[in-house]
């Protein structure tokens, strides 16, 4: 993880104004919070280990002041150009990209201070809260952009706004973009988006369509024989085979003719018992077959999965708040939005780092969560010792020693240096493997 760290620190130096010298301790303890599981920055106050300390930018533990301090005052603009010059675009840039656009609410409990209220699904009900939207390339399964917004922003405000950026920055041969159906909550909406992948040929869109009662009516009365069977697997083992039917048909949007009719795929979820199937809707401009963007459209579920990996193992919730605590009117408080979309970023950088750590791991802690890789190779008991020329870590005996030699070895030959710690060279280093007893 350090040497992602150290890249996101050579950019955080040119785009930050560092006047009171807390970048370098606020930025690299913000990233070890993450990686070793800090909750929260007063958590800071039983830190007292010198390893962390070492680790994050100074000599000893940091503290809560320093970091809280720096944390709450990132301007909005440093973090806009620090976000912008560490989106991994390489990731797609002159290949076939498949990106999902989403949002994620974040719930705020303050009684001072009137923010705007949205709707939180997992609570069931509007409330103070603040969102983070972030699009997802699907394939390699890793963040590639983020905006932070007041709670009362929906998704169909930056569906378009990040769509471009991510065709402008990130510069793919083909972009196919996903949407949750928040994106499309009018047809407005959704015109916009096809307009969009209209003007740019190389552009394809597929959202998840709103079930309107009117329109499930229109849906429901597609004719039986247009239907094709499917049979996938069960929801868990020896469980009988889930029932399908998927049809592709034509909806007229609010104001159109049958000329401008949007191909839409309709899946129906045969459901056991007294309860009523499920419809799954999906508007698109792509050409793939009906089954096909129904499987497309399902990688999206690889994003949901980051946001719960974000909230339980990385306190995603937890980040600053992105209104101004100091704001002469708490009924109108600014939104600043830099101290959010800073944290909200780490977030997604360090866990991109990580799955590119286990992409370096045998196989069977591929796509394994934050939690598990912190138990596993991150919370290792081991001595600190300091040269004048180096900083050795030597680990203790684990048990997953085989997997972490290789990656080790690669670390210690690219030589990464420490500039906190007078430039002394960084060593991490396993004990020889011990002798097996047998015959």
């Amino acid at each position: 993880m350090l040497p992602a760290a150290l890249s996101w620190l050579q950019v955080a130096e040119e785009c930050f104004d560092d006047e009171y010298g807390s970048l370098t301790q606020g930025l690299l303890t913000s990233v070890a919070m993450l990686v070793v599981g800090v909750e929260r920055v007063f958590h800071l106050e039983d830190m007292h280990d010198l390893g962390f300390a070492l680790l994050s930018g100074g000599r000893r533990p940091p503290t809560r002041q320093t970091v809280g301090a720096w944390r709450r005052h990132v301007p909005w603009q440093a973090a806009d150009a620090f976000c912008r010059r560490t989106s991994p675009w390489d990731l797609i840039r002159d290949r076939e990209a498949r990106v999902g656009f989403d949002e994620h609410t974040v719930p705020r409990w303050t009684k001072k201070f009137s923010i705007p209220k949205g709707f939180i699904t997992t609570r069931n009900k509007h409330m103070r809260c603040e969102k983070l939207f972030y699009g997802y390339e699907l394939e390699s399964e890793r963040y590639l952009t983020l905006r932070a917004a007041p709670g009362n922003w929906e998704l169909r405000d930056l569906a378009l706004p990040l769509t471009r950026r991510v065709w402008e920055v990130g510069q793919p041969e083909r972009l196919r973009a996903y949407y949750d159906a928040g994106a499309g909550k009018s047809d407005a909406d959704v015109r916009a988006l096809l307009n969009e992948a209209e003007a740019i040929p190389e552009l394809e869109v597929t959202l998840r369509a709103v079930r309107y009662p009117h329109r499930v009516r229109q849906w429901k009365a597609t004719p039986r024989e247009q239907f094709v069977r499917y049979e996938e697997d069960g929801p868990y083992v020896l469980a009988p085979p889930k029932e399908i039917y998927v049809a592709e048909t034509q909806t007229v949007l609010k104001g159109e003719d049958e000329s401008q009719a949007v191909r839409t795929i309709v899946c129906r979820e045969v459901v056991r018992g007294p309860k009523k199937d499920r419809w799954h809707p999906l508007y698109t401009s792509g050409q793939e077959p009906p089954y096909q963007e129904i499987q497309d459209f399902r990688q999206r579920q690889h994003q949901e999965q980051a946001y719960r990996i974000g909230v339980y193992d990385q306190f995603l919730d937890a980040v600053p708040c992105g209104y101004d605590k100091k704001s002469p009117n708490p009924k109108r408080p600014r939104f600043p939005r830099g101290p959010l979309q800073m944290l909200g970023w780490l977030v997604a950088l360090v866990l991109n780092a990580i799955m590119d750590l286990t992409d370096q791991l045998p196989e069977q802690f591929h796509h394994a969560h934050v939690r598990t890789i912190r138990r596993k190779f991150f919370h290792l008991p081991g001595d600190i010792y300091l040269t004048p020329e180096a900083v050795i870590v030597w680990l203790e005996e684990c048990a997953e020693q085989e997997a972490l030699q290789p990656v080790l070895d690669r670390f210690n030959a690219a030589e990464h240096r420490l500039p906190w710690l007078d430039n002394r060279l960084l060593v991490l280093s396993l004990p020889a493997p011990a002798a097996r007893a047998g015959p």
